[in-house]
């Protein structure tokens, strides 16, 4: 393959890049240049940190969306009889809770941090959606005898996951 030959094909099969001989053909036929190497890399990076970027903001925007979704609901009467068959049915088969309701640990005024250290006042840190369920539970449940337990169900990457919050019971009357 002699420099008579310089094609598109030839520079992608041999790596470098195509170049014209100079006259007198002192010029090689493929050349590669640090500075060219460098700003391709710096361009993939600067690309890869904008994507980054904006994937955060999309997510963060995604979960401003499901908290204010979140935040809005109201338990209709459907919802409330749903789930107190929800109790009746854990019931019978034998359980001793039944998870009434799940949300992002984030979505807590202390990030879900009471939550998963059982401290007292876990409840004032939870969000408004959260707290239909508490008034659910208060105003039909808690006087029948049933409790309210609240736990992280999961740790993504080692941070507090999903919350849930459970009507509880004791195994017996006792």
């Amino acid at each position: 393959m002699g420099a008579e030959r310089s094609s598109d094909a030839d520079g992608a099969r041999g790596g470098g890049r195509p170049t014209r001989p100079a006259a007198g053909g002192s010029q090689p036929l493929f050349s590669l240049s640090l500075d060219e190497l460098y700003a391709a890399r710096d361009e993939r990076e600067r690309r890869s940190e904008a994507a980054a970027v904006d994937a955060a903001r999309q997510e963060r925007e995604r979960r401003t969306g499901d908290r204010g979704r979140f935040d809005a609901r109201g338990l209709t009467d459907a919802d409330r009889r749903g789930m107190l068959s929800k109790v009746e049915a854990a019931f019978a088969g034998g359980q001793r809770e039944v998870m009434l309701v799940s949300f992002p640990s984030d979505f807590c005024t202390d990030g879900g941090r009471r939550i998963n250290n059982r401290l007292p006042g876990w409840q004032d840190t939870l969000p408004a959606g959260a707290q239909l369920f508490l008034v659910f539970w208060r105003d039909a449940l808690q006087p029948g005898g049933f409790g309210l337990g609240a736990r992280v169900l999961d740790f993504p990457g080692g941070v507090l996951g999903d919350v849930g919050l459970f009507v509880t019971w004791p195994e017996s009357r006792g």
